[in-house]
C-alpha cells in the first residue's frame, strides 16, 4: 500500500512550521502529514487524553483515605477535672483487594487513552491526505479550465476575423461566444471549488487561511494541455494493479487497528470498575493510636484502636448497577468496532477496483484518443475541414475527459488512504514503540 512506508516516521519527523498570512508554502502530501501531527489542534487536544489517564492512574495509587485525628478535652462545663483528655490518629485502609482493582482499571484507562490518541491521530492523518488529494485534483481542474478558457479566446478570436471576412454566418460567431461565457464560467466554478479545497487542507494542517499552498506530487501526471499545437504522446496502456485480498487486510485490520483496542481496553476497564464497586460495599478496616491523660495523673496512656466502618445506608447499589450498564455498552461497542472494521475493508478494497477500472478507462479509451483528436481539432477548423458547432463539441469531450479524469484520480487516492486507514498502516509507533495492536482480537 502506497502510505503503508510513509506512515511509521512520521510521529518523529514533526517539525512545525508558522507561515505568515500572504507566504506561499510548498507542500508534498507527506509535509501535510507531518504538519497535522504537528499543529493540528484537534489532534493536540486528543493527545491529552493520555495526560489525564495517567494522572488518574497517579491518583489510584495513592491511599483512598487521608489519616483521621480526634481530639477530646472536656471543660467544666462537662465535669471538669475529673474527665481524661482522649486524643486519637486513626487510618482506615480498604480490604479485598479495593485497591488493586483501582489500580487496574486506572492502568486500563491509560492503555485506552493511548489507543484513543492512536487512531485520532490515524483519522487526522487519513482527513489531511484526503484533504491534500482533493486540493490537488481541484487545482488541476483549474489548470485544465484554464487553459481551456485561453483556447477558447484563442478561437473566439479567429472566429470574430471570419465573421468580418464573411465566412461564417452570426449565427456560428455567436457560439463561439457562448462557449467562451461557458469557459470563463467554468474557470470561476473551478477556481471556488480549489479555494474550498485548499482552505480545508490549511485547517487540517493548523495553518491560517492567509497562506498559498503549492502542492506537489510525483504521482499525480501533470495534465498535458489540450493544445491543439502540441504533440500527443502514444497512448501507454496501465499495468493492472492487482485486487487488494480483503480476508488478509481484515485480518491485518483487526490486529492493529487502534479504535478496536480501544473498546477492548474500555471493556476490561469497566470490568475492573463493577468488581471495585462490589467490593466497595464491604467494611473497611480502620486502625490507629489513642492517646489519653486522666486528671492527676503524670503520665499519658497510649494503646491501639481498632475500627471498623459500617456500610448501612450506601452499599454502592447505584455505583454497581451503574458500573454494569456501563460494561454490556462496552461489549456493545467492542463488538460494533469489530463489524465496523470488517465493512471498512471489504468497502474500500471494492472503491479501490472501481477507482483503478475508472482511471484506466479514463487513460486508455477516453483521455488519450480525446487528445489525440484535439491536435488535428483547430488546424481543421483553420484549413475549413471542419465547422465550428464541430470543433466545439470535440473540445468539450476533451475537457469532459481531463475533468473526468481528475475526478477519478481523486477518487482512486482518495481509496487508497481510507484503505491504509482501515488496515491500520496509518497508525503511528506508540510513545514507547509498542505497536497499538489489538489484545484481545
Amino acid at each position: 500500500m502506497a502510505l503503508l512506508a510513509a506512515a511509521s516516521p512520521l510521529a518523529s519527523q514533526v517539525s512545525p512550521v508558522s507561515p505568515g498570512a500572504g507566504d506561499s508554502l510548498a507542500l508534498t502530501v507527506n509535509a501535510a502529514r507531518r504538519l497535522a501531527l504537528a499543529q493540528n489542534p484537534t489532534l493536540l487536544a486528543s493527545r491529552q487524553d493520555t495526560a489525564i489517564a495517567r494522572g488518574g492512574l497517579q491518583q489510584a495509587r495513592l491511599l483512598r483515605f487521608n489519616p483521621d485525628f480526634s481530639a477530646v478535652a472536656p471543660g467544666p462545663g462537662f465535669g471538669g477535672s475529673r474527665n481524661a483528655s482522649e486524643f486519637m490518629v486513626m487510618q482506615e485502609l480498604e480490604v479485598a483487594g479495593q485497591r488493586g482493582l483501582r489500580i487496574d482499571a486506572a492502568q486500563f484507562g491509560l492503555t485506552r487513552a493511548t489507543a484513543t490518541v492512536a487512531n485520532a491521530t490515524r483519522l487526522t492523518l487519513a482527513d489531511a491526505s484526503i484533504a491534500f488529494y482533493r486540493a490537488l485534483s481541484a487545482q488541476r481542474r483549474l489548470q485544465v479550465t484554464r487553459e481551456v478558457l485561453e483556447l477558447t479566446e484563442r478561437l473566439l478570436g479567429a472566429v470574430r476575423t471570419q465573421l468580418r471576412e464573411g465566412e461564417i454566418s452570426i449565427l456560428e460567431a455567436n457560439l463561439a461566444e457562448i462557449e467562451f461565457g461557458r469557459a470563463q464560467a467554468r474557470v470561476l466554478s473551478a477556481q471556488r471549488d480549489a479555494t474550498t479545497a485548499s482552505l480545508d487542507l490549511a485547517r487540517l494542517i493548523g495553518i491560517g487561511p492567509g497562506v498559498s499552498l503549492r502542492l506537489e506530487d510525483p504521482t499525480a501526471a501533470v495534465s498535458a494541455p489540450p493544445d491543439s499545437t502540441r504533440s500527443v504522446a502514444p497512448v501507454v496502456a496501465p499495468v493492472p494493479l492487482p485486487a487488494p485480498d480483503i480476508d488478509s487486510l481484515t485480518a491485518l485490520a483487526l490486529a492493529r487497528r487502534p479504535d478496536l483496542a480501544a473498546t477492548v481496553t474500555a471493556l476490561r476497564e469497566t470490568e475492573a470498575l463493577v468488581s471495585l464497586s462490589r467490593r466497595e460495599a464491604l467494611p473497611n478496616l480502620r486502625f490507629g493510636v489513642l492517646a489519653e491523660r486522666n486528671p492527676g495523673e503524670n503520665r499519658t496512656r497510649i494503646g491501639p484502636a481498632v475500627g471498623l466502618s459500617l456500610p448501612l445506608f450506601n452499599r454502592s447499589q447505584g455505583l454497581v448497577t451503574q458500573r454494569r450498564a456501563a460494561a454490556r455498552q462496552a461489549l456493545f461497542l467492542r463488538d460494533a468496532a469489530r463489524l465496523q472494521v470488517r465493512t471498512d475493508i471489504a468497502t474500500t478494497v471494492r472503491a479501490l477496483t472501481a477507482a483503478n477500472a475508472e482511471v484506466a478507462v479514463f487513460e486508455t479509451s477516453v483521455r488519450q484518443p480525446a487528445r489525440a483528436n484535439s491536435a488535428l481539432l483547430e488546424a481543421a477548423f483553420r484549413a475549413g475541414k471542419i465547422a465550428l458547432p464541430t470543433l466545439l463539441l470535440l473540445r468539450n469531450q476533451l475537457l469532459d475527459a481531463e475533468l473526468g479524469y481528475w475526478q477519478a484520480w481523486f477518487a482512486r487516492q482518495e481509496a487508497l488512504t481510507l484503505l491504509d486507514a482501515a488496515s491500520g498502516a496509518l497508525t503511528p509507533p506508540t510513545d514507547d514503540g509498542a505497536s497499538p495492536a489489538n489484545p484481545a482480537r
